[in-house]
């Protein structure tokens, strides 16, 4: 019986490109889903042996759908799929629970190869990003500060999610309504985000982007 695959993500041309992928190794595609909230309930009902997942999608985000399937008993492994191409990102991933990370801009054969090893048991990170949970975890286990953090090292997932559609362009209510969120709560991690980012404002918040290898379009 061939693995059991859901594909996630609100470009319907790339759920085509990535199933035509996938099918063509012999992996058996359930379902395709086009928000957060579609996802978990798919994944709940069907149960498949992997999820491959945006991070950027409506109603709920990639972030967000990762915390409530680790959190329940479905032992689906998630596998990222992004154009969210920053290490940050792909950490806070592993970090979570994904099992890899995938940029949309490597070649396909990434993706196939990132598949093959999550299904055999293995994650699948760029080394940077295994490095740093090791250091991460010498530094607590030693309990010392001598290292600093970096800047992005403040925010939690869900702000981390808000800087980078606000540093994408996207105003407060486009924002809301991908992450189904008030204008009211995205103004709040917008003003919560420049006071941790020590940013006065949005040409700073973009610097800090950039320097933090965060796309800004």
């Amino acid at each position: 019986m061939q693995p059991r695959i859901v594909i996630v993500d609100d470009h319907p041309l790339m759920c085509m490109a990535v199933r035509l992928v996938l099918e063509r190794e012999g992996y058996d595609i359930v379902a395709e889903c086009h928000t957060g909230a579609d996802c978990v309930q798919t994944v709940r009902t069907l149960e498949p042996d992997l999820v491959v997942l945006d991070l950027s999608i409506p109603k709920l985000d990639g972030f967000s759908v990762i915390d409530r399937l680790r959190s329940s008993t479905i032992k689906t492994n998630i596998l990222i799929l992004t154009s969210s191409d920053s290490n940050h990102y792909a950490f806070r991933c592993l970090q979570a629970g994904a099992s890899g990370f995938v940029r949309k801009d490597d070649k396909l054969e990434e993706l196939t190869r990132a598949v093959k090893a999550v299904l055999a048991g293995y994650s699948y990170f760029q080394k940077e990003v295994t490095d740093q949970l090791r250091e991460n975890a010498f530094i607590t286990a030693r309990k010392t500060t001598t290292t600093n953090p970096s800047e992005l090292s403040l925010l939690t997932d869900r702000e981390l999610t808000v800087f980078g559609l606000l540093v994408k362009g996207m105003n407060n209510q486009e924002i809301g309504n991908t992450l189904m969120l008030s204008h009211k709560t995205v103004s709040t991690y917008k003003i919560r985000l420049m006071s941790k980012l020590n940013a006065p404002n949005m040409v700073e918040l973009v610097k800090i982007a950039q320097r933090n290898d965060i796309a800004t379009t």
